[in-house]
Order: structure tokens, then C-alpha cells, then sequence
């Protein structure tokens, strides 16, 4: 994802940090930085240390002064995001809940809500918008559960 920042002194700031690999570049008014290592950037004899990720918030360390690249999550995004994985961790790990309603816990329900959290988090970071955050937070949840339900189904019919 790409962040242009203008910042008073050193311009235009534009970080750019690639979802996949995780790759980071940093350009101060055109001009690229030079890598040092994974989070240590030079630019004309300035030593820049960047912090954080995209979805957590990235700061940018220059000259002893911290500028904020992308925002932290706000309390709502994060159990927005905890959401379908507290769900599944608290249901899918009772025997009576799931007698009314079975669903996937264990290894298999953590890694669901655990991916679905973290896809979900990054969908909500880049919506512009709280309706549409919590809009995509409640997709989220739904999605997760219904997925635990087919999984739960599925695993049922195979050792019944």
C-alpha cells in the first residue's frame, strides 16, 4: 500500500510497503532512500528507522522526530477484527453450544478466526469510512461462522 504524506520540512513523503513481502521504500520529496537493512533507511546522512506495518500503524523515525506514516487501529477496528476469532475460540470449545449450533474449534476453528481476523483487519484499515468498517466487521463475522458451520458439517458426515 502506498502513503503520500506531505510533512513541512521534508516535503513530500511517500512509503510505500508491499502486502505480500513485506518490502518497504521510502521517497523524501522524489528522491528514493537508500536500504540499509529491514526497517534502517539512509537519506542524506540521515538515518531513518521505520516501525510498525501497514495494518498496525507505521511511524517513521528521522532527526529525533516521529512522523506518523499510517494510523494506529482504533479500539473498534481491533474487536472488530477479534471478533470472529473470540467467537470461535468461546463456542467452538463448548460441547453445549455446539450441540445447538456446531461449529469448527480446536486447531482448524483457530486458524479460521485467526486468518479471518487478520483479513479482516486489513479490510477495515482501507475503508474510508466507520459505517463501512463496521459494515465490513459484521461480513467478516458472518462469513467466519457460516464457514466454521460447513466445516463443522462436513467433519461430522466424515466420522458419523
Amino acid at each position: 500500500m502506498e502513503r503520500h504524506i506531505q510533512h513541512p520540512v521534508y516535503g513530500e513523503i511517500i512509503y510505500n510497503e508491499n502486502f505480500w513481502s513485506g518490502k518497504k521504500t521510502i521517497k523524501i520529496n522524489g528522491i528514493e532512500a537508500k536500504h540499509v537493512s529491514k526497517n534502517t533507511f539512509e537519506f542524506e546522512e540521515k538515518r531513518i528507522l521505520i516501525q510498525g506495518n501497514d495494518v498496525m500503524g507505521v511511524s517513521m523515525f528521522i532527526d529525533h522526530k516521529i512522523i506518523q506514516i499510517s494510523p494506529k487501529p482504533t479500539w473498534y477496528e481491533i474487536l472488530l477484527a477479534v471478533l470472529p476469532f473470540a467467537f470461535l475460540l468461546i463456542w467452538g470449545n463448548s460441547r453445549a453450544l455446539c450441540a445447538i449450533f456446531p461449529i469448527v474449534g480446536g486447531a482448524i476453528g483457530g486458524a479460521l478466526g485467526g486468518v479471518a481476523s487478520i483479513l479482516s483487519l486489513t479490510f477495515i484499515k482501507r475503508s474510508p469510512s466507520v459505517i463501512t468498517k463496521i459494515l465490513i466487521g459484521i461480513a467478516a463475522f458472518v462469513i467466519t461462522v457460516l464457514i466454521a458451520f460447513v466445516l463443522a458439517l462436513a467433519l461430522l458426515q466424515v466420522l458419523a
